[in-house]
């Protein structure tokens, strides 16, 4: 009836009316299907598609996308098909973070998520629209790496020796304080150089007074080379007081020696007085500070230590050095990303090689996975060379380090996902072995992954004369070719020197055994394991080096709740430390078991049988004493360990002490000792090694044994975690194909740069730009017509990561005059970014959560492109400008219409 009297009070008829709400309906809503996220749509919900998808279903199904509109444009049921599979990449999110979730469940969910972000990457970086552009990545006006690589820098800075003033005296530059410096010129000319601060008299031996000391003997020499005072100036001290910061006072300023090199100049310290150094990694902080095993609130770090030895000993202590003790000439913190170190090893030029678990970015290079291995070289004052990160794209493991007579580096440990450019068939959930080998400047050479049906690792790596590899590990399951004993067996591999696999043999028993390392001996290798509480010892012979035969086996009886530490050889001997509850079947004991753990080294023939020089020392006290390190130098057995009681009259320092002994097995004397402690009074340590002339004078002014490099690879795979195949894509063409930059071996930026801009047709405008420190890519289109799209490589080798390199748009922008919008400068249709990252997963707690909000952008991102489309299809209302106030009568009319409509409705 009001409609009725509508119409007459207007003058429009009913079907004229009628024709137009038709028209007016069409044009305002038809023309724009409903969205998925509605409470209309008829798409299937996100926890139906998640019962789908763990079944085996497509995420990216544009059949599933329901369309309500005849004709609707095809954009949408890309865009629909997108967010449905993000929805359901959500839900498995959502059911991952439940507490009701089961393991087996959790496994089969990460399984499937993987598959799913894979699946929407491939549709991402095919999928054409017509009326917009979407990446997975984000949107900016130029990508610059963020990893880089370093420029030559030929400066070295010590550490600080001096705190207060450069004029005060050094309690460093003391005493006989005596050294050399060859400094080798391009023509191979060299200049040596005799430093002697007693040819300064009387003069106060300053920081200032001994550089300028230093400085005219170099000027008399010849050479560019200088050397300066560093200052670092002292920091403001602060306390919280009732929630605020108070400015207690300033800390002194802190002095260290810094060399101003030459690139021209070659850097060579040595010393006439040396003394065999020790190297220990270590654990320090209290692993519990509150109590409580159910929480985690420790805060430990890891640490590398250097103590000198012998009786010439006088390191002296540092500014700020804490927890010092006689002999330590430093303690330097490893990178907060280094998880655990596994293996450390003396180079033949002083240098420490260091085997780490990092679970971030270290020394500028990023990771690709959770967690990686890194390879890092300190010299012999404690400052970082390189490092050297595997690149695996999921999660990897380091245990074997070994570096040969004429410098190759081998590492070896397990990994999952992707590494080796070509693999296939790599499950993404289960561990296989790898092994790597590097120049003797850092560079890759050749990388092996071997893995069987289950678990497997490879724990320990040893050189042979002839440059074959010799690998020890252990596995869950059969090796090619070999049969499983039951639980972990053990296994012994060699490759040659191409890196192929030239011959395996598994061993072990029914139980679960663990391999404590290997030593080659000529053409035998000796293994030893841990079998049933059991200390043991395997020999095999590899004259026949592609079938080795087991040659002899020695079992040294129950280890008494102990463990092994490792294996070494030390000429006609091999040498197992470890620590044990008892007395173990070896000869003579020269050093008497004190009860409870004792650490213990014992040595026997390399032919592993019987004879009259074998022998055992132990090595305890009052309390536990575990070994938890070995290795031979010199002559002499080195542990390192942890201790709770008295040793040799050594009171404890902390709740539990490190310590490091020399011991003579065969007369079961004790040479050096020391024992430290650590933060919240807890060191525990992990790696020892021992450089032979490590220790020297040159300690004291924080200067290194041997050759300073200034000069780093610039070789990408070397700087960065990018390896050999690695690649990433990039998309200069609307609508058109990506072409794909592979990263080799002997890249360096410039090669790179030149690269890119051959392969997409120089329409890429790239740039080497440097920093303070490095030499990075600059990426952008190359003029504001031309826009580009960076994507990420496919099949698990992905460099953008490693690189830096963001994935998304890159283009420039201007403002639309008729909408005063930012619209992007090539004329083309607006871009949408999801801000989705490829390497997203739910394998941890914090990886769920990442995922979520993730995901949440990424959805968001999909409603704004669908909103700006409906925008753009739906016609404005042609009163909506119409501005002022209506008239009287008007305004009436409607209250009585409205009043008319909740009498009829009820007031709904």
């Amino acid at each position: 009836m009001l409609l009725a009297y509508y119409q007459a009070r207007t003058g429009v008829g009913a079907s004229q009316f009628a024709a137009q709400a038709a028209a007016g309906s069409a044009a305002n809503q038809k023309k724009v299907p409903t969205a998925p996220w509605s409470t209309l749509s008829k798409s299937p919900q996100p926890d139906d598609l998640m019962k789908g998808v763990l079944n085996g279903h497509k995420f990216v199904d544009e059949n599933a996308a329901k369309i309500d509109v005849k004709d609707a444009n095809s954009d949408y049921k890309k865009l629909f098909s997108v967010y449905q599979a993000l929805a359901t990449l959500n839900a498995l999110a959502e059911k991952a973070n439940s507490s009701d979730t089961s393991a087996a469940e959790l496994k089969r969910i990460q399984a499937a998520f993987t598959r799913g972000m894979s699946e929407v990457s491939s549709y991402l970086d095919t999928a054409k629209f017509d009326e917009f552009r979407l990446t997975q990545g984000d949107m900016t006006t130029q990508a610059r790496m963020s990893v880089g690589v370093p420029k030559t820098n030929a400066t070295y800075v010590t550490a600080p020796l001096q705190a207060g003033s450069a004029d005060d005296a050094v309690d460093a530059f003391q005493g006989n304080v005596s050294f050399n410096l060859a400094v080798k010129s391009l023509a191979n000319v060299t200049t040596n150089v005799t430093f002697d601060l007693s040819e300064m008299g009387s003069t106060t031996r300053s920081m200032n007074n001994v550089v300028k000391y230093m400085n005219d003997k170099l000027a008399a020499a010849g050479v560019y080379t200088r050397v300066t005072v560093d200052r670092i100036a002292g920091q403001d001290q602060t306390t919280t007081v009732n929630g605020k910061t108070i400015t207690l006072s300033k800390a002194v300023d802190q002095f260290a020696l810094k060399i101003q090199g030459d690139t021209t100049e070659q850097l060579t310290f040595s010393a006439n007085t040396t003394a065999p150094a020790v190297y220990v990694t270590q654990t320090v902080g209290d692993p519990d500070p509150d109590g409580k095993p159910s929480t985690n609130d420790a805060v430990q770090n890891e640490q590398l230590l250097k103590l000198e030895t012998g009786t010439a000993s006088d390191a002296v202590r540092r500014p700020g050095d804490v927890n010092w003790v006689d002999g330590r000439v430093f303690a330097v913190d490893l990178p907060s990303e280094v998880t655990s170190v596994r293996k450390t090893v003396t180079g033949a030029d002083g240098s420490i090689y260091m085997l780490a678990d990092v679970n971030g970015e270290v020394d500028g290079q990023t990771i690709k996975g959770q967690s990686d291995v890194a390879l890092m070289k300190y010299d012999s004052a404690g400052k970082l060379i390189y490092t050297r990160t595997l690149g695996a794209a999921s999660n990897a493991d380091g245990f074997g380090l070994a570096v040969s007579a004429d410098g190759q580096i081998a590492i070896s440990g397990s990994v999952t996902g992707g590494l080796i450019r070509g693999e296939t068939g790599a499950d993404p959930t289960t561990a296989d072995s790898f092994v790597t080998v590097f120049d003797d400047q850092g560079q890759e050479v050749w990388t092996q992954r071997q893995g069987a049906r289950d678990e497997d690792e490879a724990t320990s790596v040893a050189w042979g004369a002839d440059g074959t590899l010799y690998v020890a590990g252990r596995t869950k399951s059969a090796l090619s070719g070999q049969s499983a004993s039951g639980g972990w067996d053990g296994y012994l591999r060699s490759y040659n020197t191409n890196g192929t696999l030239v011959s395996t043999n598994q061993f072990g028993t029914s139980g679960d055994d663990k391999m404590a390392g290997l030593v080659v001996d000529g053409n035998n290798v000796i293994v030893a394991t841990q079998e049933g509480g059991d200390a043991k010892l395997r020999q095999f012979d590899f004259t026949t080096a592609n079938a080795p035969t087991l040659a002899a086996t020695r079992d040294l009886g129950s280890l008494g709740g102990g463990s092994l530490a490792g294996v070494a050889l030390d000429g006609s001997k091999v040498v197992l430390a470890g620590s044990s509850g008892g007395v173990l079947s070896v000869g003579t004991t020269t050093r008497a078991y004190s009860g409870d753990i004792d650490a213990f080294a014992a040595t026997v023939s390399t032919d592993l049988s019987s004879t009259a020089s074998d022998a055992i020392a132990y090595y305890g006290g009052s309390g536990s004493e575990h070994a938890t390190a070995v290795t031979v130098s010199g002559g002499k057995v080195w542990i390192a360990g942890t201790s709770k009681g008295d040793i040799g009259g050594a009171a404890p320092i902390g709740d539990v002490d490190g310590f490091v002994a020399e011991l003579d097995v065969a007369t079961g004397a004790v040479g050096y000792s020391q024992r430290f402690s650590g933060k919240d009074g807890f060191a525990t340590p992990n790696t020892i090694t021992v450089g032979q002339t490590g220790s020297s004078v040159l300690d004291r002014l924080g200067l290194p044994e041997g050759t300073i490099n200034y000069k780093d690879s610039q070789l990408i795979t070397a700087a960065t975690a990018a390896r050999d195949g690695d690649s990433f894509q990039i998309r200069t063409r609307i609508g058109g194909p990506a072409v794909t930059i592979s990263i080799s071996n002997d890249d360096t930026l410039d090669t790179l740069a030149q690269k890119i801009r051959r392969v997409t047709g120089y329409t890429v405008k790239v740039d080497v730009v440097s920093d303070v420190d490095s030499r990075k890519l600059q990426i952008k289109p190359i003029n504001d017509r031309y826009s580009l799209e960076i994507l990420g490589g496919t099949g698990g080798k992905d460099a953008l990561e490693a690189l830096g390199l963001q994935e998304g748009f890159v283009r420039a922008t201007t403002i639309d005059k008729k909408t005063d919008k930012i619209v992007p400068a090539d004329g083309g249709s607006p871009m949408y970014a999801l801000k989705l990252p490829r390497d997203v997963s739910l394998n941890s707690d914090t990886d769920v959560k990442n995922a979520l909000d993730k995901l949440s952008l990424a959805m968001s991102a999909v409603r704004t492109a669908y909103r700006d489309l409906q925008s753009a299809a739906t016609p404005k209302d042609p009163l909506a400008n119409v501005k002022g106030t209506a008239p009287a009568y008007l305004t009436a009319q409607i209250a009585n219409y409205q009043a008319g409509l909740d009498r009829l409705t009820g007031g709904g």
